[in-house]
């Protein structure tokens, strides 16, 4: 699939230079090694977060806080 993106120029000098560097024509196999790394990273930084997140609460805060979502989804309307 073919897209077009906007980008500062150099960025476009590295992309080239990388490109060049691995015998590539273009930037696709390159653009598409980095946004797969972002992707899974954000993911695995989300997993990390709740991860240390566990034991934050006591059980008494958890339970409060569990009665307010499940009572504010009660109270939801949607417009």
């Amino acid at each position: 699939m073919r897209t077009t993106i906007d980008m500062p120029i150099y960025i476009r000098q590295k992309l080239s230079q990388e490109a060049s560097n691995r015998n590539l024509k273009g930037f696709s196999r390159i653009i598409t090694e980095a946004l797969e790394k972002y992707f899974d990273s954000k993911s695995n930084d989300r997993k990390s977060i709740v991860k240390n997140l566990k034991g934050s609460m006591s059980k008494t805060e958890y339970a409060k806080a569990l009665k307010d979502i499940q009572e504010g989804r009660l109270k939801w309307r949607m417009s």
